[in-house]
């Protein structure tokens, strides 16, 4: 944060303000949680808390050791690691000297360098004095009016869930039902795969029926008429076959079939 506001712009302010404040929001949750954990009565069943219990004495022991090193070892290392002219790194982090600010972040001011741990501190106070001695303090701010809008807001998880199903989930839901599996897979692939061919055989085989009037001279006619029929589509085809397009048939055939399904 000492280097974001050591570039001396507006938004590395603005980062710098937002990184403090949740600086302070970090101390006061972590120490809200420990309060809520070790200090005050407990919220939760009695068959419960009663399985609650201390770990082992060498868990205990390690953490008390860890715990040293995680307070003072950043105090520590600063400067051999992070420090002015350090070379810690060496070259396995490459850093543009457009953006090094680390000299500038020498010569801020001492306010702005103890600001994130004053705000610190004083988040972990102000959130050991509410939760221990002032929890009524919490209680009327969260059942006030404007108080109930934002913990329903912040408990909603910003109502992102109720946008997201809204805007996104039922919008595909919606969609993928009434256009892509209604109109497009029981709808036109229907028309013109299996339920069209199912029609148009239907429509076929019905008026062959219709045709079936038991005089031979009635089907002597029909199979001249459709041997004169093939004899004359094939020299026709075979006269203007150069000067013809094949996809000019495809769709003559296309029409003659969705004709066909449309009189089902």
């Amino acid at each position: 944060m000492e280097l974001a506001y050591g570039k001396f712009t507006p938004f590395s302010h603005f980062s710098y303000y937002l990184g403090t404040f949740g600086a302070f929001l970090t101390a006061f949750y972590s120490t809200r949680l420990a309060c809520l954990t070790f200090l005050v009565k407990p919220n939760g069943v009695r068959p419960v808390i009663g399985f609650a219990h201390e770990t082992f004495s060498y868990m205990f022991i390690a953490l008390c050791i860890l715990a040293i090193p995680s307070i003072f070892i950043g105090f520590c290392t600063k400067d051999m690691i992070v420090g002015v002219g350090s070379d810690f790194f060496g070259a396995a982090i490459y850093n543009n000297p457009k953006t090094l600010h680390i000299f500038d972040a020498e010569f801020v001011e001492f306010f702005y360098k103890s600001l994130p741990v004053t705000l610190s501190l004083f988040g972990a106070s102000l959130s050991f004095v509410l939760y221990n001695f002032q929890s009524s303090i919490l209680f009327n701010l969260k059942v006030s009016f404007l108080g109930r809008k934002i913990y329903t807001f912040l408990n909603k998880k910003w109502f992102f869930d109720k946008l997201y199903n809204e805007l996104f989930g039922q919008f595909f839901f919606k969609f993928g039902y009434t256009i892509s599996y209604k109109s497009v897979d029981r709808g036109a692939f229907e028309i013109m795969g299996p339920a069209g061919l199912s029609a148009v055989a239907s429509n076929v085989a019905r008026k062959l029926h219709g045709a079936q009037t038991g005089s031979l001279y009635h089907y002597t006619l029909l199979i001249l008429a459709f041997v004169a029929l093939i004899l004359s589509m094939r020299k026709f085809w075979l006269l203007f076959e150069h000067s013809m397009d094949y996809r000019g048939l495809v769709l003559i055939f296309i029409s003659v079939f969705l004709i066909l399904s449309s009189k089902k």
